[in-house]
């Protein structure tokens, strides 16, 4: 969290044991080790103030928003992420 975020998670991340893993397409393999066609994505939640200061890495994003759960699901560009999503408003 605190990488992408700069939100410190301390004790308050909840670990889903949720899980999902997937072929990655072929235009994005050049982020991976050589030869890797598969990646394993783990679910992860945090309870945050509903306000609190954001300070994204500036080489990996360029804008975050906070929004209803369904509407991030809505807004994933990842099917896994989405999916995690919805999984995490089931539960």
């Amino acid at each position: 969290m605190r990488e992408e975020t700069g939100i410190e998670a301390g004790v308050a991340l909840v670990d889903w044991d949720l899980s999902d893993t997937f072929t990655i397409v072929p235009e994005y393999r050049h982020r991976y080790a050589p030869g890797t066609i598969t990646n394993r994505e783990h679910a992860f939640s945090l309870l945050v103030p509903r306000e609190i200061p954001v300070v994204l890495a500036p080489r990996e994003h360029t804008a975050c928003r906070w929004l209803p759960a369904e509407a991030a699901a809505r807004a994933c560009f990842s099917r896994t992420n989405a999916a995690a999503i919805r999984r995490l408003l089931s539960a």
